[in-house]
């Protein structure tokens, strides 16, 4: 498999850490699920679609994402 070297600040390397423990995962698979969403996100806003976040009150939220 293909490896790749990345700069994560502090703040980014603390965030995936933390990501990792919560999911119980360790950090490459925070990263690569991260890729498969962003292209899903990716894909769809090249669309026109529109990604809404359901909420505890089950009101909605709309996402907004530059292209």
């Amino acid at each position: 498999m293909p490896q790749i070297q990345a700069e994560l600040s502090d703040e980014d390397l603390a965030k995936l850490t933390e990501l990792a423990r919560q999911r119980g995962v360790d950090a490459n698979t925070v990263l690569q699920q991260a890729i498969s969403t962003e292209k899903l996100i990716a894909d769809n806003v090249l669309q026109g679609d529109d990604l809404l976040i359901k909420k505890g009150d089950n009101s909605f939220a709309k996402v907004q994402f530059s292209k």
